[in-house]
């Protein structure tokens, strides 16, 4: 009872303290960890307290912060109290203190100006007048007199006075097109000059300042750093391999790279990388099955929903471990925001090597890693195909790589051969890799004789085929060698096929596939022979094409 009283005493006192005062913290980033979508931002920065309670700011973090994942840990002979997250809003009303020449021309711009529109509408007034007076004049010109000379003055005084009418209005036009283009001009000009001001007076741009307030207490003068971790969302990394050969008795050379993406609004400059495989915004929550119900069909579509877990908010492991500082001992935390928790399934590569990532949504190349992996050549041909070998590379021991899948480029004696696709989960622990075409490793396929006999009692047609295959190898050195080919496979019962000779290969029965696998010396030849009968009925067309 006792405890509880005063772990309640403590807590009201707590929550009544007030902080001494307010530090905006010059904060650096010293550690991200980039996910396959996300990654997780730790800020450090040096702090000094005396006896008291202290709030310190970490502002002007980036506007896509997960406020959810925020989490502040620390190293020094203090007391973390409180963590709160805020957005304020910018004062949208304050404007720059301009030098005295700006404002000076800024006014004179804004003056002339009102002054020429002033001018342009009293031009526009003057026009109108005329134009009425014209049309006035116009419309009203009945002279109604036999008077020769009254007429004559008439005519005289309408001449006059319609020329002096379209005069004006010719010479209002054009003071009014000068005075347009003096205000465009001066416009234009003001245009400018605000667009100055705006890049060179004003800081950056108005936006909400998200920030992170940590109120800590200490009971003497303490120096230490707190270390913030927040998670982004504009931040990823995709994985990409070279594969580089260079002599058949050599292993091959895998280049682990990764792709990374940020555009989060702040530069990572000189800081650790850590990739991890895993995807914290990708649900944890296994799915459930709805009981499934049977009933009969009633001309509708019945459609069957499931229940599946939500979005997992993204999550790290319990606290991270921090880097040591000497002489000073772990700061305890009264209260955490939420945590991110890994899977079991999760791989993470630390990079040694600090790197610097800009935010501009381009996309950079790390090195992870450089593994040598141990090959197996053989030269391929299918005479059937192709007159020519191949080189193809089985390359070992990729189970043990934990790779992701993603493209490969090929480099075979410093020359770029092509691309492939490694999948962990369809290569296994071999990858089979074409290296290229060989064409001083030659054969010369030639179909033999077909023998054809017919039984004399009986339905039945038997028709002998027979190959053979004389191979060459142009090469300074020994290379092994596979050798593909094929008999016909029957889906008829009635048509039967029966391999004579096959010459040391291994056949296939379900798919007819003939492999002879063997070694050959430079500069040696060497022939393959094999023949295969098929039976049918006579009466009927066989289609071996």
């Amino acid at each position: 009872m006792r405890n509880l009283i005063a772990c309640i005493c403590f807590i009201l006192v707590a929550t009544n303290v007030k902080a001494e005062n307010k530090t905006s913290l010059n904060s650096k980033i010293k550690n991200v960890t980039v996910f396959l979508n996300g990654a997780q931002v730790s800020r450090e920065a040096a702090v000094s307290v005396n006896k008291g309670v202290y709030e310190f700011v970490f502002d002007s973090l980036p506007l896509s912060i997960n406020q959810n994942s925020v989490q502040v840990g620390g190293k020094g002979d203090f007391i973390i109290l409180d963590t709160k997250y805020m957005v304020t809003q910018p004062d949208y009303n304050t404007k720059p203190i301009l030098p005295e020449q700006i404002t000076r021309l800024l006014n004179h711009l804004n003056d002339s100006i009102e002054i020429v529109s002033y001018q342009l509408e009293e031009l526009k007034n003057n026009k109108q007048v005329l134009e009425t007076e014209k049309q006035f004049l116009i419309t009203n010109k009945t002279i109604t007199t036999d008077s020769l000379p009254v007429l004559k003055d008439a005519f005289i005084f309408f001449r006059e006075k319609y020329n002096d009418i379209n005069n004006k209005l010719l010479q209002t036009k054009k003071n009014e097109a000068k005075q347009q283009k003096r205000l465009s001009s001066l416009n234009e000009r003001l245009a400018k000059l605000n667009q100055e001001i705006a890049s060179k007076y004003y800081a950056k741009p108005l936006q909400p300042n998200h920030k992170v307030i940590v109120t800590v207490k200490s009971n003497q003068q303490s120096n230490g750093k707190l270390i913030l971790n927040y998670m982004i969302a504009n931040a990823s990394w995709s994985p990409s391999y070279d594969l580089r050969a260079n002599q058949l008795n050599e292993p091959v050379e895998l280049t682990y790279k990764a792709m990374i993406y940020q555009n989060s609004g702040e530069n990572w400059d000189d800081v650790k990388l850590k990739l991890s495989t895993n995807n914290p915004y990708k649900s944890k929550t296994k799915p459930v099955l709805p009981v499934w119900y049977l009933n009969y069909y009633n001309n509708y579509t019945r459609v069957q929903t499931a229940t599946f877990g939500g979005l997992a908010q993204p999550m790290s492991s319990s606290e991270k471990k921090m880097e040591e500082m000497d002489n000073l001992a772990d700061s305890e935390s009264a209260a955490y925001y939420t945590t991110m928790t890994e899977s079991f399934t999760n791989v993470e590569f630390n990079i040694t090597i600090p790197y610097s990532i800009p935010s501009d949504g381009e996309q950079h190349t790390v090195a992870v890693k450089e593994e040598k992996l141990k090959v197996e050549y053989n030269y391929f041909m299918v005479p059937k195909m192709d007159n020519n070998a191949f080189l193809v590379a089985n390359i070992k021991g990729f189970e043990e790589l934990n790779l992701l899948p993603a493209s490969a480029n090929i480099y075979f004696d410093g020359t770029f051969i092509g691309q492939t696709m490694i999948n962990p989960a369809v290569t296994g622990d071999s990858l089979a890799i074409d290296m290229g075409r060989e064409e001083r490793i030659t054969v010369k396929r030639t179909a033999l004789k077909i023998e054809e006999k017919e039984r004399l009692l009986g339905s039945d047609k038997i028709k002998n085929y027979g190959f053979e295959m004389n191979i060459r190898n142009n090469l300074a050195s020994t290379i092994n060698l596979i050798v593909e080919d094929q008999i016909p496979v029957s889906n008829d019962k009635e048509i039967v096929v029966t391999i004579k000779n096959k010459d040391n290969a291994t056949l296939n029965e379900n798919t007819g596939m003939l492999v002879w696998k063997f070694n050959l010396a430079s500069k040696e030849s060497k022939k393959i022979n094999y023949n295969y009968e098929i039976k049918h009925p006579k009466d009927k067309q066989l289609a071996l094409h």
